[in-house]
């Protein structure tokens, strides 16, 4: 029997992953239950294989499985070090949550990942590591990831919704597109299933940013389906944190948001989801510190996760520490070569000042291929020539000429950015006020944009952020 490449798990972890369960379970189940685990001829017992078709039908024909207790993952000490494990290569998973990718969002992009330059250097690594030290650190911190909160009564959903997990850790177009159809499954198997809901919110915030669902569906789809898992049990975190992420993102609603994550925290100290959709808030709102720590608190408890030292490093960027923060995502890039994410950070990093235009232009190249994107790669091209041919100058004037090409009825942060480089400040101030009032997600990243800081000093700008709402770092 042969399988497609993507459909095979190779090794116990692998393996164990898949099912939600430690490495030692798994193979207990498979000398007990018979679990479908494969091994290589002639090269030994311990390179061991499976292919997920099996191992779906092997979990849905086995009901006791819903009901068995999950494993406790091993403690991790609170003075622990925060490293990136080199000897374990991270799941493929991103989500950057404040990315706002779409068909013309060159600009965008650069307006929502870009670092602050007035606030750069505010908060100094010794600052970091102070705040990290003071920082209360969750009792009985784990490695735990996502687990069942209780069990369904019907066969078989407790297991779609634990490989609708696996499938959404991957952080790609094709994972995120089998996770929602798991939970979907699940819903339908049983409607009062309460972690499937959750299961699809999250998701579908993820799948406006890794692959082109537009904003308005994602987010809606996300606050409906994580209010509808909230209705059904309370006191499940990740709905609450699913809607957080959207109220905040989408609806501007920071002080919602705010609530909704401390109720997560509150419910569940140790989710990593929590800690990490918090902490990419509080960096979208100049908290650097604050976010710092979520992050640092959401690495400990799921130290593999691509997608948490992708935004982990992104925050560390923005307050100041570029070259550390390129070190960590190179690192990431080389243990998980198919996650899309940390090329997109890497592309905002390299268009802080000083900026470098190649850079940008390569890491959003990868970032569009991994991403499926054929659109963005033709604008590359374009952009990629002027830049070839012109330079710098060039290179925004061909931005200004896609924004308006791509968009001629409606301004964009993109057009912003490029006004403000080719010096039409007054054509920046007044796209910057339309953009605010027609409530333009991509407002939402406007503090964090170091391109318009030009614009910094006119009053005019200053009524426009406090419009928005999102606490500008140069006025703490």
């Amino acid at each position: 029997m042969t399988a497609a490449k993507k459909d095979i798990l190779q090794g116990w972890k692998d393996i164990a992953a898949y099912v939600s369960r430690d490495v030692r379970t798994v193979k207990r189940w498979e000398k007990q239950r018979g679990l479908p685990v494969r091994r290589m001829p002639g090269i030994g017992r311990a390179n061991v294989y499976a292919l997920i078709p099996e191992l779906d039908r092997w979990l849905s024909a086995d009901t006791e499985i819903s009901e068995a207790a999950p494993v406790p993952p091993p403690e991790i000490p609170e003075d622990a070090p925060i490293e990136l494990a080199a000897e374990q290569a991270p799941p493929p998973v991103a989500l950057i949550p404040h990315a706002r990718p779409g068909r013309a969002w060159i600009l965008a992009v650069i307006g929502l990942v870009l670092i602050g330059a007035i606030t750069a250097f505010a908060f100094g690594l010794r600052a970091h590591r102070r705040s990290l030290a003071a920082a209360t650190v969750p009792p009985n911190l784990s490695r735990a990831g996502h687990t069942v909160k209780y069990s369904s009564k019907q066969p078989g959903v407790d297991a779609l919704y634990l490989r609708g997990i696996y499938f959404y850790e991957q952080r790609t177009p094709e994972g995120l597109n089998r996770a929602l159809q798991c939970f979907q499954d699940a819903i339908a198997k049983d409607p009062s299933y309460a972690p499937a809901y959750s299961g699809l919110a999250q998701t579908y915030n993820l799948l406006r940013e890794y692959s082109t669902m537009p904003d308005a569906q994602a987010y809606e789809s996300a606050k409906t389906a994580a209010r509808h898992a909230i209705a059904i049990d309370p006191d499940l975190p990740e709905p609450h944190a699913a809607l957080a992420f959207a109220e905040f993102f989408w609806d501007w609603d920071a002080a919602g948001a705010e609530r909704e994550f401390q109720t997560s925290i509150a419910l569940d100290p140790n989710s990593a989801l929590v800690h990490h959709w918090y902490g990419s808030m509080l960096t979208h709102e100049g908290r650097f510190q604050e976010s710092l720590v979520q992050l640092d608190l959401a690495q400990r408890l799921q130290p593999t996760s691509t997608s948490i030292i992708s935004d982990h490093a992104f925050a560390l960027g923005l307050s100041g520490h570029r070259e550390q923060a390129i070190e960590m995502l190179q690192s990431v890039i080389s243990q998980d070569a198919k996650s899309p994410a940390p090329h997109y950070i890497l592309a905002g990093l390299s268009m802080s000042e000083p900026r470098n235009i190649g850079r940008f232009l390569s890491e959003m190249r990868l970032f569009a291929t991994l991403r499926h994107d054929p659109d963005t790669l033709r604008s590359l091209d374009e952009l990629d020539r002027a830049f070839r041919s012109g330079g710098e100058p060039a290179f925004w004037r061909v931005s200004l000429q896609q924004e308006e090409r791509n968009h001629p009825n409606k301004r964009t942060v993109g057009m912003v950015n490029a006004e403000t480089v080719l010096g039409r400040k007054e054509d920046a101030i007044r796209d910057l006020a339309q953009l605010a009032a027609d409530h333009d997600p991509g407002m939402i990243g406007i503090a964090i944009n170091n391109i318009i800081n030009p614009l910094h000093d006119d009053p005019r700008y200053k009524a426009i952020i406090e419009k928005v709402g999102i606490p500008h770092p140069g006025d703490r």
